[in-house]
């Protein structure tokens, strides 16, 4: 049991986070037309490297709002429109609930991860392919300090931008699970849509208020080259946690309110 994924939602969704991605290519283009710095490089100015633009930070603010919208709006209108009401009828309702959920987070994780993909290998064309090293990528910030597992990322560059732009994936599938539990726990469309924009924001405001936090907003570490926070894997751990407990909590809460009703 599918969900219709080709809507004009999901394309609008879509067309949003390519065009940041163009539009960051088109920036790094300009930048090493007018200045030509030999460490402007696909290592160093790929969408989730470039610390000195502030389009990667506005492509991470608005992937919740772009994965519940594009992915998991979907979802909750077939749910609400009664359309998974046959396959019910011959499954268990946790069945195919499951089915959908790991779907339409496979089509969230693509959803995100495709413009990323489409901004790395623009970078290549525009911009010389110099291997990064530590001499020259130091004042970029790449070492240990700002960036998780510095010494792969110099090692083999490529690896380590592609390992990160799954783990921007997971992260948007993560974030189309709590959209989707959220939405059957309070029953509101609109709730289910910002739910996950909304939550990153409130971890933004709630880490301002601590000098180590032990847990982050993704939109923290998402970012290769991190300066909110210093870099550290139990925040992310913890974070990731928050998320699918929050998530299990709302599914639970949402079919006992269904029974009830």
């Amino acid at each position: 049991m599918n969900l219709r994924i080709i809507r004009l939602q999901f394309v609008i969704a879509f067309l949003i986070l390519t065009s940041i991605s163009m539009l960051h290519l088109y920036e790094a283009y300009r930048s090493y037309g007018t200045f030509g710095l030999l460490e402007n490089t696909p290592y160093t100015q790929s969408l989730l490297f470039d610390s000195f633009s502030g389009v990667p930070l506005i492509y991470l603010l608005i992937m919740p709002l772009a994965v519940s919208v594009g992915v998991s709006d979907i979802y909750i209108q077939d749910r609400k429109q009664n359309l998974l009401h046959y396959a019910y009828m011959y499954q268990l309702r946790k069945n195919v609930d499951l089915k959908v959920i790991l779907y339409s987070s496979v089509v969230a994780a693509l959803l995100v991860i495709t413009p990323l993909i489409m901004n790395f290998i623009g970078e290549f064309l525009i911009l010389p392919n110099i291997l990064p090293e530590r001499f020259t990528n130091k004042p970029l910030g790449f070492f240990t300090t700002y960036t998780l597992n510095a010494s792969l990322y110099y090692a083999m560059p490529i690896l380590y931008i592609l390992l990160y732009i799954l783990l921007v994936g997971m992260w948007a599938a993560t974030m189309n699970v709590l959209s989707i539990t959220l939405s059957l726990y309070t029953n509101k469309r609109i709730y289910a849509i910002i739910g996950s924009f909304i939550f990153q924001i409130i971890l933004i405001i709630l880490t301002n208020f601590t000098d180590e936090p032990y847990i982050a907003p993704p939109i923290y570490f998402l970012l290769v080259k991190t300066g909110f926070m210093y870099i550290n894997v139990l925040p992310i751990l913890l974070t990731f946690i928050l998320y699918v407990s929050l998530s299990i909590y709302f599914y639970i809460r949402g079919m006992r309110k269904y029974e009830l009703d």
